[in-house]
Order: structure tokens, then C-alpha cells, then sequence
């Protein structure tokens, strides 16, 4: 009786702890959710692969500077009339075999350094692609936090509700105690009653937008729905503006940025891609080298490997390939390459300008957040103290129910615009320290 006690309360305790574990495990906090949708988003995923592919190109430009060998060999057979090389006479309807093994060898010594101005626009082209995924993941990262944080006000504006909700039922519980008592109208209670029922509805909303939020984040982050999925509720202290950058500073600590260095990337490629077109014009250079050797039937007097020996022809020579006239293409590809570049340079040009206009917009709307979380603040605590004062006379039957309902009401209109602009703010203000360099944390 004993051991069963003793496994049954083990069990419990086993149960619990394996609970609080669960419980832990799920709980994703902001940076959680980021690494996991930098590690399983498709669209990463997708650009991983392109950076591959971007990186054996560059590999195989590299390469390309090695010389090229190749091994060839032939074996041919004839009949009918042939040549007796040994008597010199023709000899009718004889059939002969001949094979000839060979290996060759070449290299490019010289050609306007185009395979090497190749290996830097590749080089440039990869990275690139790295500063692509970077950007994509940047990008992410906002949409995340974006998601996150309207969770956490969901979350929040739930909590409220049903804070409000608990108070209208006291009251409504206290005004039919003293309907009862006949110290109090019935229509009082009556209109406690249907400012519960709008309590309710209110209740609902905030559980339904929890809900969607959840939905939202999950679709951000690819997770199955059956998947647990629970967000850590950190805690969220408002302070004053942090920043006290202008947006010039703030332009020249962002001017980094993966969207920056891209364009730059690409604009160095343009450069590589104008001098491999005039690497054209300049005459190619190039060495080759064979050895080979060959036997045939029609020599009876020597074998297989004699001949081989014998016949052996190595060879070592230069080839010189001056460009004189291409039917314009040289020209015409060299015109193109400098209006490409002329391109990338205005791309680079746009995304700067782009980049300094996103920060007038989030250092404007973090100031505009701010101030309206303030005000909403101070609102707030107004609109506490006019219903504490309105519910104070209810009490005493000094007004009526139709004005504790209005006081209760705009006290949650008020409670509600604070929340919302408090983690509008938050959220403007991670993204000033996004364009710092800053990682996006809650903590």
C-alpha cells in the first residue's frame, strides 16, 4: 500500500515537472521566433540556395585559370585496296587497323585579363547574394516583430477586458443586492445588466483578436497548426525617447545596411563586367602542348608497344589571336556594360535616398508614437479618476446608471488607445535601433 502511494505520488510529481517542461519549451520568446523563421522560411531557404549556386560560379572562375588537358585516342579500320608501305605495292582487298592514343594540354597566357576581372565580379556577385539573405532576413525580422508585438497587445487588451468585465459584474452584483433592499431603482440594475452583457461582447472580440494574432504570427513562421505554439510575455517598460541621434547620424549607421550593400556589390560587378567587355580588345595569348604516338597492322615487323615507342610525337607551341575586326560586337558589348554600370550606380543611388527618406519617416512616427502614448497615458489616468468619482456617487444613487455606463465606457476607450500606442511606440522605437544595428530584443 506504501509503494503504491509512494508511485503514485512519484508519478504526479513526474507529471508536473513534465508539464512545467512543456510549458517552458513552448514558450517562444521574439528572438526564438526570428532564428526559427531564418532557419525554415522558404523564401530564405529559396535565397540559400541561389547564394550556392552564386558560389560555384565564382569557384569555377577560379579554376578557370588552370590549363585544360584531355586525353584522345582513335582506332580506324580499312579494306580493299591499300598500300604495302614496306614493297611499295598496292595490295587488293586487305584489311588494315590503326590506333593512335594522344594527350593534349592548353593554356590561356594571356587574355586581357578577363578571367581574372571574372573572379572579382563573381567574387562580388556572392557576396551579394550573402548580403541578399541578410536582407530578406532583416526584413523577416520586422514582420516578426510587428506580429509579435501585436500578440503581446492582444494578449494585453484581453486582460484588460476581462478586468473591466470583473468590475461591472461586482457592480452589477452590488446594485442587486441593493435593488433588493429597495434602496435602488430596478432600472439601475437593468442598465449594470446590459453593460455587462456589452462586457461580454467586448471579452469575446479580445479572445477572437488573440486568436487572430496567434494565426497571423503561425503563418509568419510556417508552424503547423496543430503545433503548440505559446509566445513568453516579457515585460514591456516604456521609458522615455532613447534616441537622441538625428537622421543624418542615424543615416550614416544604417548606411551598412544589407539593402546598401547589395546595390554597392552589384555596382562593384558592373565595374568587373566593363572590364572583362574591354578585355576584348586585347590580343589572346595561349600555349598548347601534346604527346602522342600510333601503330598500325599494315607494319608487320614491329609489335604492338614497339611502335608506340617509335611513332611517339610530342609537340609544344604558341598561338597568338589578335582581334582586328568582330563585326562591331566588341564595341557594342563594351557600350552595354557601361549602361549596365550606369544602372547599378542609379540602383545604389535609389536605395540610399530610400534608406534616408525610412529613417525621416521612423524617427517622425517614433516622436508621433511617443507623444500620442503620453497623452493617452495622461488620458488615462483622468478618465480613472472620473469614474472612480462617478462610480463613488452610483454607489450613493447621486447619478445615473446611464453615466456610470458612459464613465465605465470611455475609461476602456481610454485604457484601449494607451495600449495600442504603447506598442505602437515600442515598435517604432525597435526599429530606430534596428537602423542602429541593434539586434531586435524585448529584454
Amino acid at each position: 500500500m506504501k509503494y503504491l502511494r509512494f508511485l503514485s505520488l512519484f508519478s504526479g510529481l513526474l507529471c508536473i515537472c513534465s508539464a512545467a517542461s512543456s510549458q517552458d519549451v513552448n514558450e517562444w520568446s521574439l528572438e526564438q521566433c526570428i532564428r526559427y523563421a531564418w532557419d525554415n522560411n522558404i523564401a530564405v531557404r529559396q535565397q540559400n540556395l541561389n547564394s550556392e549556386q552564386t558560389k560555384n560560379l565564382l569557384f569555377q572562375s577560379k579554376m578557370a585559370l588552370l590549363p585544360t588537358v584531355g586525353a584522345n585516342t582513335s582506332y580506324n579500320m580499312s579494306w580493299g585496296r591499300s598500300v604495302d608501305l614496306q614493297e611499295l605495292q598496292v595490295i587488293e582487298n586487305k584489311l588494315s587497323s590503326s590506333f593512335g592514343p594522344s594527350i593534349s594540354a592548353s593554356l590561356d597566357l594571356f587574355a586581357g585579363l578577363q578571367k581574372v576581372n571574372a573572379i572579382k565580379r563573381n567574387q562580388a556577385d556572392y557576396e551579394a547574394s550573402q548580403q541578399e539573405i541578410a536582407q530578406m532576413r532583416h526584413q523577416i525580422s520586422l514582420e516578426i516583430a510587428r506580429a509579435y508585438l501585436q500578440t503581446l497587445l492582444s494578449q494585453e487588451a484581453l486582460t484588460a477586458a476581462e478586468k473591466s468585465r470583473e468590475s461591472v459584474e461586482q457592480q452589477r452584483d452590488r446594485m442587486a443586492k441593493l435593488v433588493a433592499a429597495g434602496s435602488q431603482p430596478h432600472s439601475n440594475l437593468l442598465e449594470v445588466t446590459a453593460q455587462l452583457a456589452a462586457e461580454d461582447v467586448q471579452c469575446v472580440t479580445a479572445r477572437n483578436n488573440v486568436d487572430l494574432s496567434y494565426l497571423a504570427l503561425r503563418q509568419l513562421l510556417d508552424i503547423t497548426p496543430d503545433a503548440q505554439f505559446t509566445i513568453a510575455t516579457p515585460e514591456i517598460k516604456v521609458e522615455v525617447i532613447r534616441y537622441v541621434e538625428s537622421v543624418k547620424s542615424l543615416y550614416e549607421m544604417a548606411k551598412g545596411m544589407p539593402q546598401i550593400r547589395v546595390a554597392e556589390y552589384k555596382l562593384k560587378s558592373a565595374d568587373y563586367n566593363v572590364a572583362i567587355a574591354r578585355g576584348r580588345y586585347f590580343p589572346t595569348l595561349a600555349l598548347s602542348a601534346s604527346y602522342g604516338s600510333y601503330f598500325t597492322d599494315t607494319r608487320t615487323d614491329d609489335g604492338f608497344w614497339e611502335q608506340l615507342h617509335y611513332n611517339r610525337s610530342p609537340s609544344l607551341g604558341f598561338s597568338l589571336r589578335i582581334p582586328l575586326f568582330q563585326n562591331w560586337s566588341i564595341v557594342t558589348d563594351v557600350k552595354n556594360a557601361k549602361l549596365n554600370r550606369r544602372i547599378a550606380e542609379l540602383e545604389l543611388e535609389s536605395r540610399q535616398n530610400a534608406l534616408y527618406k525610412e529613417i525621416q519617416q521612423a524617427t517622425a512616427d517614433a516622436t508621433a508614437a511617443y507623444n500620442k502614448y503620453k497623452a493617452s497615458e495622461d488620458n488615462v489616468s483622468t478618465m480613472q479618476e472620473s469614474f472612480r468619482y462617478t462610480e463613488q456617487k452610483f454607489d450613493v444613487g447621486s447619478v445615473t446608471a446611464t453615466d456610470y455606463t458612459v464613465a465605465k465606457n470611455n475609461l476602456f476607450k481610454a485604457q484601449s488607445e494607451m495600449l495600442q500606442s504603447k506598442y505602437q511606440y515600442v515598435f517604432q522605437v525597435k526599429i530606430i535601433d534596428f537602423y542602429k544595428g541593434l539586434p531586435l530584443t524585448l529584454n
